[in-house]
């Protein structure tokens, strides 16, 4: 089955918007750059995508379910249009501005979960870095590090000795979450591993395309924990772009 899938940011957007309103939900942060909520409901929804916005990191289609046309928001995938999606849960906000697109949605749904197959009950995922990576090893990978910067093997390796010290490191960039608890984050890997650990988290101000290989200057943390069981090993943090 073809199925995307991955966590809501509805509260991270509704931070960005003070006028935007939620309708019978509750919130719950699952992770600082991936945030879950409560679903409204359930049941399976069947729609099909009228129209289709994409944006740096988001993606808004225009659906249609049993007549009725509404808004939608999911992280950015290759939506297409008339393609038939499915969905079990979503939560609705109301008088939600993107600050990108420059509109104002009276109302959108933020969708958990989007497939183009109906969807099965799954296993509950394990939502926690704390001894364990976030993202698989990308294959093929083999970069080495700048002038001045640490190998990522080395950094994972001996984290300790960086703690809290400002640390220069390269990579290609996997993955890029943006405007997240006012920041952009960052996953990058060069090849190298220790201790399990191949993948490193980022937070910046900056803006860096997912492929392309970066290196970045920040304060490292070690043992991390923004709560909600989030805790990282290692994470790299107001790192700035070095050219």
């Amino acid at each position: 089955m073809k199925s995307i899938s991955y966590l809501v940011f509805a509260l991270v957007l509704l931070a960005s918007c003070n006028n935007a309103k939620v309708k019978k939900t509750e919130i719950k942060p699952s992770s600082p750059h991936e945030m879950a909520m409560e679903p409204v409901a359930e049941e399976m929804h069947t729609v099909v995508a009228k129209d289709v916005i994409q944006t740096s990191g988001y993606t808004y289609l225009l659906l249609t379910e049993n007549g009725k046309d509404y808004w939608a928001a999911v992280t950015r995938f290759e939506a297409v249009k008339g393609k038939t999606y499915y969905y079990k849960s979503g939560m609705e906000m109301q008088n939600f501005k993107s600050k990108e697109l420059n509109r104002v949605f009276e109302s959108i749904q933020f969708i958990m979960e989007l497939s183009d197959q109906p969807i099965t009950e799954k296993k509950a995922e394990v939502l926690t870095t704390k001894g364990k990576q976030s993202l698989d090893k990308v294959e093929g990978i083999k970069i080495e590090p700048a002038a001045g910067a640490v190998k990522l093997s080395d950094l994972f390796a001996n984290k300790a000795n960086y703690a809290g010290k400002k640390v220069k490191v390269t990579g290609q960039v996997v993955k890029f979450s943006p405007e997240i608890m006012s920041k952009n984050w960052i996953h990058i890997q060069d090849g190298s591993e220790a201790n399990g650990s191949y993948d490193l988290t980022i937070t910046t101000l900056e803006t860096v395309e997912v492929g392309t290989v970066v290196t970045l200057e920040g304060i490292l943390a070690v043992d991390k924990d923004f709560g909600y069981g989030y805790k990282y090993d290692v994470i790299l943090e107001d790192s700035k772009v070095i050219k």
